[in-house]
């Protein structure tokens, strides 16, 4: 193997495996043999008529029906990357890096040291990562270039927030190796409480102990020494800690992700969280975070980890639509279509089912539960979306929902807290807006796998006396 720092005297040889590596995944086809010269002629810097002389092929054969269609071909293949002839070895050369910075990063686990980093924690393993490029850089550029000192990472069970924290990390400590000083990787368990939070963080980096001293003292030890270190700290599946209502958890969060901001020149902290930070605190305003919302796979990508998953043809792109590129939902739907249909996507959708993970599973069965995340209303509403949507399958209007409501629950509804609940559950991935310019309306729907969970209700969890609202009170409707 190549060192990613000498990656100037790679083998013409490499070059040529790792090429056809992503040929292979991409067309399911290897190379010819015309298109390898064209390679191995590229990148020693020569012409068409070099390359055609040291052959069998002439000039024109190889630069107008070969070379035009590799360029093409490795365009799509490395990631929508335009590949030309004239910089193919610059091209390529960035391609292969980027493929070393991923294999040496997969390597990480708790305590290993990368360059001058050591990493504390169950870091996860990346077995293979999709897309998500933009995102990525523009969150590398938050930290390294504009000092954003907090973020978090939100979106729907499954969608990848995990990994793509670890890919995050694994692109900023490999490509800098020297940027921070430690790096902790802290996952959260249903059975994890803030204070134990606190002190696995406090036992990771060695900080003076403390443990008969207060919450507030404790967090402070923790602030210290992030403002003294260079430290990137992760939090993953947050939303596991803050199920709990009660008030003086939720100041106690709010303190907690206060105090790491607080004055941080060269640390940072990562949260990922399926229920965004400030729905489980008071002064939100407060909170210096920077939100990303996490959204599906882009076709691209989706469709490569289809094809890895052995599953191709245009009926993939369905598959990506009705799971809204959600990796999990399309790893567990790819399962079974090869486990009863063979493989074969078309008798899959022949049968008209949805299929539902037993990840979004548990993170629904969260949202539904007694005491979980969705408040009365907010069950109601999907609810209501799920019903409607099964009988006319078309988005709602904003006006009929309200309409609607009114009528099934008869009671005086407040529109602001409709919308206010609303805007939550879209927040949450849970609801889908679209607007109608021809109408001037908006519209609400919902995934195909919310919409069958809902219908179904597996646990019993949508059941009638968790529909009904609490009270409302009878404030003025704005609209």
């Amino acid at each position: 193997m190549v060192a990613s720092n000498n990656l100037d005297t790679v083998d013409i040889e490499e070059v040529l495996k790792f090429v056809e590596e992503q040929v292979l995944q991409h067309t399911g086809t290897r190379l010819s043999g015309a298109e390898k010269l064209i390679i191995k002629g590229s990148w020693g810097g020569k012409d068409y008529t070099d390359i055609a002389r040291e052959s069998e092929y002439n000039t024109y054969y190889l630069q107008q029906k070969v070379g035009p269609r590799l360029w093409l071909m490795l365009s799509e293949a490395l990631g929508g990357v335009k590949v030309k002839k004239t910089h193919f070895k610059e091209i390529l050369l960035k391609q292969i890096k980027k493929h070393y910075v991923q294999l040496e990063a997969s390597k990480l686990n708790s305590d290993s040291l990368v360059g001058k980093t050591k990493f504390y924690g169950e870091f996860p393993k990346l077995k293979s990562f999709f897309g998500r490029e933009e995102d990525l850089n523009c969150l590398k550029n938050q930290i390294r270039l504009f000092n954003q000192r907090c973020i978090t990472l939100i979106g729907v069970g499954g969608i990848g927030k995990t990994y793509f924290a670890a890919k995050l990390v694994e692109e900023i400590i490999v490509e800098n190796p020297s940027l921070y000083d430690y790096v902790v990787w802290k996952e959260v368990d249903s059975y994890s409480s803030i204070e134990q939070i606190i002190n696995e963080i406090i036992e990771a980096l060695n900080i003076e102990k403390g443990n008969n001293k207060s919450l507030d003292y404790k967090i402070s030890l923790i602030s210290k020494h992030l403002s003294l270190y260079r430290c990137l700290l992760v939090i993953d599946s947050f939303e596991k800690l803050a199920s709990s209502e009660n008030s003086k958890k939720m100041i106690g969060y709010e303190k907690f992700f206060i105090e790491l901001a607080k004055e941080q020149k060269h640390s940072c902290t990562i949260v990922t969280s399926q229920i965004p930070l400030k729905e489980f605190t008071h002064i939100t305003s407060n909170l210096p975070f920077l939100y990303w919302k996490l959204e599906g796979l882009d076709s691209s990508a989706a469709m490569q980890m289809l094809y890895e998953k052995g599953l191709s043809g245009d009926e993939c792109k369905k598959l990506i639509e009705i799971y809204r590129g959600n990796p999990s939902e399309l790893e567990a739907v790819a399962e079974k279509i090869h486990r009863f249909f063979g493989g074969n996507i078309e008798s899959f959708f022949e049968y008209r089912t949805t299929v539902i993970s037993s990840r979004f599973q548990a993170m629904l069965h969260k949202q539904f539960e007694p005491n979980g995340f969705l408040n009365n209303l907010q069950k109601t509403i999907l609810i209501y979306l799920a019903k409607e949507l099964e009988e006319y399958s078309t988005p709602i209007p904003f006006t009929k929902l309200i309409d609607d409501l009114k009528k099934q629950l008869g009671l005086g509804l407040s529109i602001f807290e409709i919308m206010a609940d609303i805007d939550i559950l879209e927040q949450r991935s849970l609801v889908e807006r679209s607007n109608d310019p021809d109408k001037k309306e908006t519209r609400y729907t919902l995934q195909p796998v919310i919409k069958k969970y809902i219908l179904i209700d597996p646990l019993g969890l949508i059941d009638e006396k968790y529909n009904k609202p609490k009270k409302f009170t009878q404030t003025a409707n704005i609209l």
